[in-house]
């Protein structure tokens, strides 16, 4: 069986390791709604920085703070996560991993 009409949009978890102040590593993560993007479409976004990219694509997230509360997705907290390099870089990284197909296992 396969699927030849996928939804416009899917979601997938973003992982995020983060620097603490103490000088120690936290692993963050985040549920990113996406815009699914035809082959054609996802080479034109491959010659994009990771911020233009991420800035085209994400349209939404599942998103908690360190209190746990719900973050909403406005134009400003997008604009704030798009200030940040590594949670840019490793949802450009994921969004393009999942966009292409899911892993293959060794």
């Amino acid at each position: 069986m396969f699927n030849l009409t996928p939804t416009e949009t899917f979601k997938h978890e973003v992982k995020v390791q983060t620097k603490t102040e103490s000088g120690s590593w936290r692993e963050e993560s985040f549920v990113g709604v996406f815009v699914r993007t035809p082959e054609d479409r996802r080479m034109e976004l491959n010659d994009k920085t990771y911020a233009k990219l991420v800035d085209e694509v994400l349209i939404g997230w599942e998103m908690k703070d360190l209190q746990r509360l719900p973050v909403e997705f406005t134009p400003e907290n997008k604009a704030a996560f798009l200030s940040i390099p590594a949670a840019v870089r490793e949802t450009a990284v994921a969004y393009i991993g999942a966009n292409a197909g899911a892993k293959v296992k060794n």
